[in-house]
């Protein structure tokens, strides 16, 4: 049997010069050009199977006086016209299209430009090589794919099923790769919210500002972005420079520590910044802020490490923003553990917290990975299942299902999408409206302290291996603002012990999940109430050693010191005391306000309201420093007391 390559070529030939196969003395001119690489050699060896005749196939008539010449070098055009004329049939072989003078082009007897490969052909030539049927639509896949992949992928021997297999993993790598190095534009993301529109205005402004319309004081120098893992900070990053037009520059505490010593770290850090100044209008990204932490550290060779280096930083900082057209972006996880001097207006103007994708931005998001792949009649099951995934794991849950159907050799189908999705499982309803107490008992303690509530959450269902653990529910608050005093602090306090409190007062005990890792309700309150005692002199006294921010840090303070663990402790049982009061003051209004969350999973601030409205349901304000909620102004403090 011929080799695959040889069997294609073969097939291509045999159909073009079919008029001639029964005419022995045919003087035709044939003119072929063949635009896929590697594969001109064997159209002209097949050529010459078909013109002489090949004992081994028997398949072509022999003895003609015919020539075969394949054109590897420009020649000059008289000489390609003398050959034409020649009495003979002659095929005459180029790569290129240009070289073909228009006499031979328009007088030819078969002028073919073989640019793609027909799926017909291929599917000849499997079976011509090895034997073995393929089906149209697989070879219509061969077809698109680079002929040295697939003819290497089929080998004698190897069962035409692992060929195909391997073909598509190819296929897939080759578009993974395309994909991440496509510009993805601003407009294209979906789930980005205040900060997509942020986006789009600056680019707005950027193009005023190019066009000479604006001052660049008239543009933000700078963004915050923070969220959890996976939420698509960077990708932002990115898509935003693609739609401004700019370059981005990348840097992170990590990529410049890792230059050296500290001195290496600086000239790093300033090289990223000199080259966002040179390549202005230009974005530099700098992920990570909170990794350059705080500069007041418990230990003081860190604390002097921390302050040098937060310091260079600023330097860096505010020499870009004096530097017309440079823009910073700051990504992070945790805004609240970033040096507060880094964050003052001119240098992050903005702080945009990024969530995780609602419902049609999850399904839009999947269909930009995997357009036709889910039809509109499982467009409500799809939002369901992947409640709570962030784009990144969006992404994952498309690559995997194009993975499953290679396995199964076919394209992409919902099932592989459904197959994919991580293990779901369903909230048992007892189980669900404790959760509704739990999340409406904050939102109501919020309510009391005059917080403004944007969105409040519960799921009935939750994914096995989830890389965030378990998220069944949460309250979302607007913003506290920008004065922060004793009271607002021992309100937030309660807030965060308010779910617990909810269960303790209406179910008769509180479940694990309120502590036990950095983000649960009691490390919050615990937390807080450190930094009260601790740090701001909000406590029992106004000493204060040490101005740390980081959880661990201030974990590491409460153990050095038995008086302040003591104090800790007892300003948690007192806002636990307050949180329950309040809780048993609204009692009624919790109950009916979970009843309603359970039956419709999520509410907006304004639903809340509207609902308390009309239930007849009015939240008391809290009454504790009731002074101070009546003068803003006030500097009063709780009573101080000599520490023990």
């Amino acid at each position: 049997m011929p080799t695959l390559k040889h069997a294609l070529a073969l097939c291509i030939v045999n159909r073009l010069l079919r008029p001639f196969s029964d005419q022995a003395d045919a003087k035709f001119l044939a003119t072929i050009v063949v635009a896929i690489e590697g594969l001109a050699d064997a159209i002209e060896a097949a050529c010459e199977v078909f013109l002489h005749g090949n004992a081994k196939t028997g398949n072509f008539p022999g003895g003609r006086n015919a020539v075969v010449e394949q054109i590897t070098e420009p020649k000059k055009q008289r000489a390609l016209l003398a050959r034409a004329q020649e009495p003979k049939a002659l095929v005459l072989i180029f790569r290129d299209e240009k070289q073909v003078p228009y006499q031979i082009r328009e007088f030819t007897d078969v002028y073919h430009v073989i640019d793609e490969l027909d799926p017909r052909m291929v599917k000849a030539a499997i079976y011509q090589a090895f034997a073995t049927k393929v089906s149209f639509r697989d070879a219509q896949f061969i077809a698109k794919q680079p002929l040295d992949d697939w003819l290497v992928a089929f080998r004698s021997g190897r069962p035409v099923e692992r060929s195909l297999r391997l073909l598509r993993g190819m296929d897939e790598k080759r578009q993974a790769a395309a994909r991440s190095t496509k510009s993805i534009r601003l407009e294209e993301l979906h789930g980005y919210g205040e900060a997509r529109q942020w986006g789009l205005e600056l680019a707005r402004d950027l193009a005023r500002y190019r066009r000479g319309e604006i001052a660049w004081t008239d543009v933000e120098p700078g963004l915050l972005l923070s969220g959890p893992t996976g939420v698509g900070k960077t990708r932002f990053a990115q898509a935003l420079a693609t739609t401004c037009g700019v370059p981005l520059i990348h840097g992170s505490y990590a990529r410049w520590q890792s230059a050296g010593h500290q001195g290496e770290m600086f000239a790093a850090m300033r090289e990223a910044f000199e080259m966002a100044k040179a390549a202005a209008p230009a974005i530099l990204l700098v992920d990570e802020l909170d990794s350059f932490g705080s500069r007041a550290n418990e230990d003081s060779h860190s604390r002097t490490y921390t302050r040098q280096v937060v310091n260079g930083f600023l330097e860096c900082l505010d020499g870009a923003t004096e530097r017309s057209g440079v823009i910073v972006i700051g990504t992070t996880n945790h805004p609240e553990m970033i040096d507060p001097a880094i964050l003052r207006p001119g240098r992050f103007d903005r702080h945009i917290a990024i969530t995780l994708p609602d419902a049609r931005a999850r399904l839009a998001i999947l269909r930009q990975y995997l357009p036709t792949v889910i039809p509109s009649s499982q467009e409500t099951r799809f939002m369901e299942e992947t409640e709570g995934m962030s784009g990144a794991e969006l992404e994952q849950l498309a690559r995997e299902s194009r993975r499953r159907a290679r396995g199964l050799n076919r394209v992409v189908v919902a099932d592989d999408m459904i197959a994919c999705l991580p293990e779901t499982r369903i909230v048992p309803p007892d189980r669900l409206a404790i959760l509704s107490i739990h999340e409406v008992g904050h939102a109501i303690v919020a309510l009391a302290f005059g917080r403004t509530i944007e969105i409040i959450r519960i799921t009935d269902r939750y994914r096995m291996g989830s890389s965030r653990g378990l998220d069944l529910g949460s309250v979302r608050l607007e913003n506290a603002g920008l004065r922060r005093t004793a009271r607002s602090y021992h309100g937030q306090i309660c807030v965060a012990l308010a779910g617990v409190a909810a269960e303790i007062e209406l179910v008769g005990e509180h479940g694990d999940g309120a502590s036990g890792h950095p983000d649960s309700d009691i490390n919050k309150a615990t937390y807080l109430a450190t930094l009260v005692e601790g740090v701001l002199g909000f406590g029992e006294t106004l000493v204060v050693e040490h101005s740390p921010s980081d959880y661990d840090e201030l974990s590491r303070l409460r153990l050095g010191s038995p008086h302040l663990w003591a104090r800790v402790d007892r300003l948690l049982v007192s806002r636990m005391r307050e949180t329950r009061r309040i809780v048993a003051e609204n009692r009624a209004a919790i109950e009916a306000l979970a009843a309603e969350l359970t039956v419709r999973k999520t509410m907006t601030g304004t639903e809340v309201s509207e609902f308390l409205k009309s239930a007849s349901h009015v939240v008391a304000a809290a009454t504790e420093f009731a002074e101070e909620n009546r003068d803003d102004t006030s500097t009063r403090q709780p009573r101080l007391e000599r520490a023990n």
